[in-house]
């Protein structure tokens, strides 16, 4: 299982614009994340950079295989 934690103080700013229905759908992405973050958009053929789009926000992230991490980077909204 992986740790969520935040990458950034851009993704901490954004998460903070959110409403709580927006909240509860990123803890339900935050649940599934730490099981298979792998699963997520690979932004680059080789690297650990992913993005995955779940109900209206977009969540890019960085997995940290050795330390069992995910480090959030930017949590947007986008039309759905």
């Amino acid at each position: 299982m992986y740790t969520i934690r935040m990458g950034s103080d851009i993704a901490e700013s954004q998460i903070d614009d959110l409403s709580g229905s927006e909240i509860n759908v990123l803890l339900d992405l935050y649940d599934i994340l730490q099981l298979t973050p792998g699963n997520g958009r690979k932004l680059r053929r080789a690297g650990n950079m992913y993005v995955w789009d779940y109900k209206g926000l977009s969540v890019t992230y960085i997995v940290l295989d050795p330390q069992n991490e995910v480090a959030v980077l930017r949590v947007d909204r986008f039309p759905g």
